[in-house]
């Protein structure tokens, strides 16, 4: 995505690698160049590389659009911290 920083990017592409299907990519946060959001259905996945320049670290906060509940919320230090924590919410 051309408004977003290499490190979302990067993450975006690596994700597409993956054996997910059924969710979109959002960006209701199009002014911040750090964050993206994948949703499926009435679950979103907020994903901040903010605080994590050049670090391939994320805040990660997964949401359940028709409650507000926040269902889990961390700091990911590893890819593959990232995918245990969304592969429940997009396989």
């Amino acid at each position: 995505m051309k408004n977003k920083t290499v490190e979302i990017n990067n993450l975006l592409y690596k994700i597409s690698r993956e054996d997910f299907s059924g969710y979109e990519i959002v960006d209701y946060w199009d002014a911040d160049t750090t964050a993206i959001g994948l949703q499926k259905e009435n679950i979103l996945i907020y994903v901040s590389s903010f605080n994590f320049p050049k670090t391939n670290n994320y805040d990660l906060i997964i949401e359940d659009l028709k409650t507000g509940k926040i269902l889990k919320s961390e700091t990911i230090e590893t890819y593959a911290e990232f995918i245990n924590g969304v592969q429940v919410f997009l396989k």
